[in-house]
């Protein structure tokens, strides 16, 4: 059996990129060997990972469904607004009487029983529209119920495809009923209801080989059942084996309720597992007012959780809420013996202990191991940690470390000194912890292999068996930082919804390191290798420079309005450049005035390129590789430029418009010069270095890839800059 662990991460690698990828490029993403890999695969089977065609492609599937009833007293399905999950709800959640939480208590459930608690809103989309009929258009009942024919014909608004192949229920190997979703009729029905060509072509994929294995068990079954025909009239048919048979209950509970109806959220309040601990029985007779704030009490005290809503702003649920109403996304108690009650000095207790390096606050008398003050137990609530919510704000961020020698906690994903070599990031460690925090995690960092126990928090060398210790502890945030945060997303809605709220300094920059398993850094890496397939990437940072993308958003809009109201061509482009100019680029924007310039053919203005190649030109290199910027241009409309050009020139040799760029080549351009620096925004920092390929001596296999590691670019192959090199983790 594959661990729930690996399915996860790898259904989250597949639902990042569209629900499907090629084997070859799950291979590199996910950091598993070819033969690892196809391990995984097979365990796991093709209820979890599909794959089809020569390729093969692998496509992520699930037996996880949303409710489609209207008022659901409870099952075990997810409650959710089929129209949110769809980017189609305009109701928001205050009013919108379905759920728009996929990470409320119940959801967790479900998600943690198909092994998909580490996924994000967005992956849980791309996994149940491929796989989920609910979210498809209706079907015809004319063309399902009158031969395959419709008045309409193309005219129709509703599917012309049998209608139990989209349940998994059709019988016939050779239906005469259409099971193709991608002509065109079909096609326009699907987009008009939000499904585009993409998501179609999975979850006809899907389907298909639904049709074929459920049509092989009616055959087995058929077989298995066989009785001479004298004997039909005595012996009752057997039913189906248990697997078509829950087919079959799925199917018919979606008949219940029309599809229209929606998914519901909705679950009758007098649930007992609803009930706060020590409520008692709701049978019981009613319950003083005192036994009422008791329950209250007790239910408070039992959770570990802030309300994200309350912290931000305002808890519609009021005192109804299961979570803990609080001001930071912190909160330190000490227990009396009866009750939890609130620490002073919250802000100092807090910052030492997002400290690895502080066990314990000597001067509060508090042991962070022990989680005691004096003889009292503490604990310590917070809000969810933000691999769970990472749309939300003022989320937890923990960082996961380990102890090296020099009895020194060094960041997961982070450069020891002296040594080239990285592990898996904090955020790649985080969302496997919160995919099971009993789990023994297996990874690989350069030429060694690791097992990491998060219930021990210990860190095991699997061929020297040397053991580190581990530690997990939250990013410091202030009293301070929250205001900064609460009233600048408030406040400006310029800034990018991505970026890190915690990280917006008034003035100047920060540059915030891209988790290698987020789309943004995927986009980054593929645009990068297209002409650098020979290096590797260590870290991408994005600089976040409020005031720079302030400037280059008005610059846009101000383009935008000279253009007649067009928008404006917009590029990802490279620029090489020594590292001293670096710092100076972050915080006042390309000028190269200043910058310098390392070539005026086409004018004298800022250089950017297509290819990251033409950059790396230009890049000097450092004793851990080379740092290379990924700027957001926009080009606008270009024309050839010349070596005496100071600005681009006129349009019209009769009025006052001007070219917003110039180019190497008009048809195919490949080097861009701009003139003015608002049009730029310096956007990402890549850092990364040479392969060196050889041969591995030994056979390893790594399970989850890490930032900076090398990747794997054949079975049993390994890059390593110097041969003797030593793993950062020994």
């Amino acid at each position: 059996m594959c661990d729930p662990a690996v399915c996860s991460f790898l259904t989250q690698t597949l639902c990042a990129h569209g629900g499907r990828l090629g084997l070859r490029e799950l291979q590199e993403n996910v950091g598993l060997s070819a033969l690892q890999l196809e391990n995984t695969l097979s365990a796991a089977g093709p209820r979890r990972f599909l794959k089809v065609g020569s390729g093969p492609v692998v496509l992520a599937v699930t037996d996880v469904r949303v409710c489609v009833r209207k008022f659901c007293s409870g099952c075990e399905r997810l409650h959710l607004c089929k129209l949110h999950l769809m980017g189609r709800c305009h109701q928001g959640t205050s009013s919108c009487k379905y759920s728009h939480d996929i990470m409320n208590a119940e959801n967790k459930k479900v998600l943690k029983k198909h092994d998909l608690s580490g996924l994000s809103e967005n992956e849980l989309q791309v996994l149940l529209l491929q796989n989920d009929p609910f979210f498809l258009p209706d079907t015809c009942q004319f063309y399902n119920t009158k031969g395959s024919h419709c008045m309409q014909q193309n005219n129709c608004n509703k599917l012309h495809v049998c209608r139990h192949f989209l349940k998994g229920s059709c019988k016939f190997p050779q239906c005469i009923m259409s099971h193709n979703l991608l002509d065109g009729h079909a096609m326009r029905v699907l987009e008009t209801g939000g499904i585009d060509e993409k998501i179609a072509s999975n979850f006809q994929a899907i389907y298909d080989f639904k049709h074929v294995e459920f049509n092989k068990e009616q055959k087995k079954v058929y077989v298995h059942n066989y009785r001479p025909r004298s004997d039909y009239r005595k012996i009752p048919a057997i039913p189906r084996i248990k697997e078509v048979k829950t087919t079959l209950e799925t199917v018919q509970c979606r008949l219940d309720v029309p599809p229209s109806e929606g998914p519901s959220s909705t679950v009758p309040a007098q649930r007992q597992d609803q009930l706060p601990t020590g409520a008692g029985d709701k049978d019981k007779g009613k319950k003083d007012s005192s036994s009422d704030e008791t329950s209250k009490d007790n239910k408070k005290d039992n959770c570990d959780e802030i309300c994200l809503f309350y912290v931000w702003k305002y808890c519609k649920n009021k005192d109804k809420c299961k979570s803990v109403h609080y001001h930071l996304p912190y909160k330190w108690e000490v227990h009396d013996g009866l009750f939890w009650n609130e620490l002073s000095m919250m802000e100092e207790i807090e910052k030492a202990y997002c400290d690895p390096k502080n066990s314990s606050l000597q001067s509060r008398n508090i042991n962070f191991q022990t989680m005691t003050c004096s003889s009292s137990l503490v604990r310590r609530l917070s809000t969810p940690s933000s691999v769970t919510k990472p749309t939300f704000l003022l989320t937890t961020q923990w960082i996961w470390y380990w102890k090296n020698n020099q009895d020194k906690w060094i960041e997961y994903g982070e450069q020891e000194e002296g040594n080239s070599m990285t592990s898996p990031s904090s955020a790649i460690i985080e969302n496997l912890y919160q995919a099971d925090p009993s789990a023994i995690v297996p990874f690989q960092a350069g030429q060694h292999q690791y097992e990491l126990n998060f219930k021990e928090m210990i860190q095991t060398n699997i061929t020297f068996k040397t053991q580190r210790q581990v530690c997990r502890r939250p990013k410091f945030v202030s009293s301070e930082d929250v205001q900064k945060i609460k009233t600048g997303s408030q406040r400006d809605s310029s800034i990018p919804s991505h970026w890190d709220a915690s990280a917006l300094p008034d003035l100047g920059y920060k540059a915030v390191v891209i988790s290698s398993a987020t789309p943004e850094y995927n986009e980054i890496k593929q645009l990068f290798h297209q002409t650098m397939k020979n290096y590797s990437i260590l870290k991408i940072q994005r600089i976040q420079n409020p005031s720079l993308w302030k400037v280059f958003q008005w610059q846009k809009e101000k383009m935008k309005k000279e253009n007649g109201g067009k928008e404006v061509q917009e590029k990802l482009l490279f620029h090489g450049t020594d590292i001293t100019s670096m710092k100076t680029i972050c915080t006042q924007n390309f000028d190269w005035r200043i910058c310098g310039s390392n070539g005026t053919n086409y004018g004298k203005g800022s250089y950017f390129a297509r290819d990251a190649r033409y950059s790396h030109a230009y890049c000097r290199a450092t004793l851990l590789g080379h740092m290379m910027f990924v700027a957001r241009v926009l080009v606008g409309d270009y024309v050839k430029g010349n070596a005496d050009y100071v600005r681009p020139p006129k349009k019209c040799a009769d009025k006052l418009w001007f070219y917003d760029s110039c180019v190497d080549n008009e048809l195919n351009p490949s080097v861009f010069v701009v003139f003015e620096k608002h049009q730029i925004y310096p956007e990402y920092i890549v850092e990364y270095k040479e392969e060196t390929i050889r041969e591995q001596k030994e056979p390893g296999i790594p399970i989850y890839r890490a930032e900076g590691i090398r990747q794997q670019k054949e079975a049993g192959i390994r890059e390593c800059k110097e041969e003797k090199s030593k793993c950062l983790i020994s």
